[in-house]
């Protein structure tokens, strides 16, 4: 597996990138099928939001559980205790039973030997718990981070170009490493950067 030379910083998708997702999506609703309109409003909203910035990572959320909410006839006050009690924490779950992808952790380890700064981009929140369930160190990311966390999602420049600016990044030395061209390769499109696909 090559790096281009050029390369100083690698950004990674974690979902779909570090372990094969798999089978993920039907065992999610089996798990929560007590819960499904909420789970299906989640997955509508998110989708709807591709184009959307706030402030904060609350504005954020608060703007999500709000639709959330209008969809499923619920208070935002359950539907924030429903995705924070019930939906993440079985979505930590069940990922930590995925497989990993070996060439991703033969591609984190070959960073580190070069003295690449590496970056963990995630769509959802609880990054560092999907990477102690899924046995992965901290350690091999130089930052770890989420979307909301900053209040867009990808391939939005009003996340990614403060992120990179956070850890003094230049997109033209960045590389992008997902499972997503629609979003993980959007992103690096949309500054200039270059994307490594990583596909089953």
């Amino acid at each position: 597996m090559v790096i281009d030379n050029t390369i100083q910083t690698v950004i990674f998708d974690l979902d779909g990138t570090l372990y094969n997702k798999k089978g993920l999506a039907c065992r999610m609703v089996c798990h929560l099928w007590r819960t499904l309109p909420l789970l299906i409003a989640e997955r509508k909203m998110r989708a709807k939001m591709g184009d959307k910035s706030f402030e904060t990572q609350e504005a954020f959320y608060h703007y999500l559980f709000a639709s959330m909410a209008a969809k499923t006839h619920k208070t935002i006050e359950e539907v924030a205790r429903w995705y924070h009690d019930i939906y993440m924490p079985t979505m930590v779950n069940l990922i930590g039973q995925q497989p990993i992808r070996e060439n991703v952790v033969q591609l984190l380890h070959a960073c580190k030997q070069k003295g690449l700064q590496t970056i963990l981009l995630s769509d959802y929140g609880c990054a560092e718990e999907k990477l102690k369930a899924l046995g992965i160190p901290l350690e091999e990311f130089d930052y770890i981070t989420d979307a909301p966390s900053w209040g867009a999602l990808k391939p939005q420049k009003a996340l990614l170009l403060p992120l990179l600016t956070h850890c003094h990044a230049n997109p033209q030395t960045t590389l992008f490493v997902g499972d997503r061209d629609d979003k993980d390769g959007a992103s690096a499109r949309a500054i200039g950067a270059q994307f490594m696909h990583v596909t089953n």
